[in-house]
């Protein structure tokens, strides 16, 4: 009976107390992570949540790559294409 009570106040500790640091937006992602995410947007038509330094943010496709760090942006409504270098990108959400 105390193993049980045991493993779900831990579960209930961890769902509490601890937090995942990849849903912090306080943190920017490394340069691989928003390359990766930004290729498996390309290969799956997936929309992207692109929050850039200066804390503006933008919700779109990627529907091709210019070269190693520029790729192309449509947004929303696929009106409106920007052309996107990954030095100004601070995080990607899929």
């Amino acid at each position: 009976m105390t193993n049980f009570l045991t493993k779900k106040l831990k579960k209930a500790y961890h769902h509490l107390f601890e937090y995942n640091t990849d849903k912090l937006c306080i943190y920017s992602q490394f340069n691989g992570i928003i390359l990766a995410r930004l290729s498996y947007a390309i290969l799956h038509k997936n929309y992207i949540l692109i929050t850039f330094q200066d804390g503006s943010y933008e919700i779109g496709q990627i529907p091709k790559r210019i070269s190693i760090g520029r790729f192309v942006l449509r947004d929303i409504d696929r009106k409106i294409l920007r052309i996107v270098d990954i030095d100004d990108i601070f995080r990607v959400d899929l």
